[in-house]
């Protein structure tokens, strides 16, 4: 038989107890995933809706792919200083926005009538 000092018996005790917790855990996540796993609308090609490039907020041009903070705000202050958009091709005047990013964002972007 082993002897233990109190303060050994505390940390084996202490260190099942973590262990113990990690295996619980485990079980949980296996038996109920976490929400981050599930899609976004963006995720499902059969709900992709086109964000009308002269009506969307900042919030809306950000979710698009392709779109990034700095080309959502040239977005939004080119379309306020020189009017709305005509169609997508005047896109390609804002500075950061490559035609690679262009590629990406072009199925989720329209220009409507203001």
């Amino acid at each position: 038989m082993i002897i233990l000092t109190p303060q050994e018996r505390r940390s084996v005790i202490f260190i099942g107890a973590v262990f113990l917790c990690g295996i619980c855990l485990q079980v949980i996540l296996k038996l109920y995933p976490p929400g981050y796993q599930q899609l976004t609308f963006l995720d499902r090609p059969s709900e992709r809706l086109a964000v009308d490039v002269n009506r969307a907020s900042y919030e809306e041009l950000l979710a698009v792919p392709g779109i990034g903070p700095s080309v959502a705000a040239r977005i939004i202050y080119a379309r306020d200083n020189k009017g709305s958009f005509k169609s997508l091709d005047e896109l390609h005047g804002i500075k950061g926005f490559s035609k690679k990013s262009m590629a990406r964002a072009d199925a989720h972007l329209m220009a409507g009538h203001p």
